[in-house]
């Protein structure tokens, strides 16, 4: 320090104590923190439901209802596809040999039936006998 001869000497001051939180802790001047209540809420103060709370209860029983909703709308929807697959496999399977197979039988029934009635019609509408049609 440069000392002038028209500015007296000083006393010693005192060292300032470190003005951080530390600082502050040592001199005993800060209370320390509680640690905080695990089970404390602004809910837990008033008397019945919060209506925070009766909103939020609200809100999820929309929301479930809705989704209930839409859950059974994708149900149906998944049977209405699933059934239509199986309608078309069916239609394919029917469509091949077995099917020609199926679809042949079914004629053969009918070309019988069309000659039963034929010969039923000999028989009852004009009374011819048995003998002479077969």
């Amino acid at each position: 320090m440069d000392l002038s001869m028209f500015r007296p000497e000083l006393a010693e001051t005192p060292e300032l104590p470190a003005a951080g939180l530390s600082g502050i802790r040592q001199q005993n001047q800060l209370v320390t923190r509680k640690p905080p209540i695990q089970e404390a809420s602004a809910d837990a103060l008033t008397f019945g439901e919060s209506a925070r709370a009766l909103a939020a209860a609200e809100y999820a029983n929309d929301m479930r209802a809705a989704y209930g909703t839409s859950r059974q709308y994708d149900r149906r929807n998944k049977a209405v596809a699933k059934a239509r697959a199986r309608q078309n496999d069916r239609q394919l399977k029917n469509s091949a040999s077995h099917g020609v197979r199926s679809r042949r039988k079914l004629q053969g029934i009918t070309n019988r039936r069309t000659d039963s009635a034929i010969l039923r019609n000999a028989r009852d509408v004009l009374g011819m006998g048995t003998d002479l049609y077969r």
